[in-house]
């Protein structure tokens, strides 16, 4: 359970906000059956815990022209004294195309998400952008056929 550190409140009312970040005040109030007052109180105490960092809204990439999403494994290859794997993680994280990059352990030092208009903008965008920036290796490509959501998603 994502929130099993929360009492049932706090829960329910995480749980709602993350179904519409548009919810208010009042309309969760009523569907937990408690005061707006204590609502309104109890997310602000969520805020200043810092368990509520933002409230947001899901961009359909589909829609703006982007509809493949894929993933992009890669190598970093450098020298620790003169260039950082965090520095190269910024870099990458300034193309259009990136959704989010994590630094990982194992085969590979970098996973970035991405999407594209089609497979040959991704191609592009990897042999005339990523591949061009000072740290960034060997990459492996993976495309997303499929996505779902597993029960731990509003955890970030």
């Amino acid at each position: 359970m994502p929130f099993s550190n929360l009492d049932a409140k706090d829960a329910g009312i995480l749980k709602m906000l993350n179904q519409d970040s548009r919810a208010t005040t009042q309309a969760i109030a009523d569907a937990l059956d408690m005061p707006r007052v204590t609502v309104h109180d109890r997310i602000r105490r969520l805020q200043e815990r810092n368990i509520i960092d933002k409230f947001t809204v899901e961009v359909n990439r589909k829609e703006l022209g982007w509809p493949l999403h894929g993933f992009i494994l890669a190598n970093w290859v450098g020298q620790r004294d003169e260039i950082d794997r965090r520095f190269v993680a910024e870099e990458i994280c300034k193309m259009p195309f990136v959704v989010g990059l994590h630094i990982v352990t194992g085969q590979w030092d970098f996973i970035v998400e991405v999407v594209a208009k089609d497979m040959a903008n991704l191609g592009d965008s990897i042999l005339d952008q990523l591949s061009n920036i000072e740290g960034v290796g060997h990459t492996q490509t993976l495309v997303s056929f499929y996505s779902f959501s597993g029960a731990a998603k509003s955890l970030g």
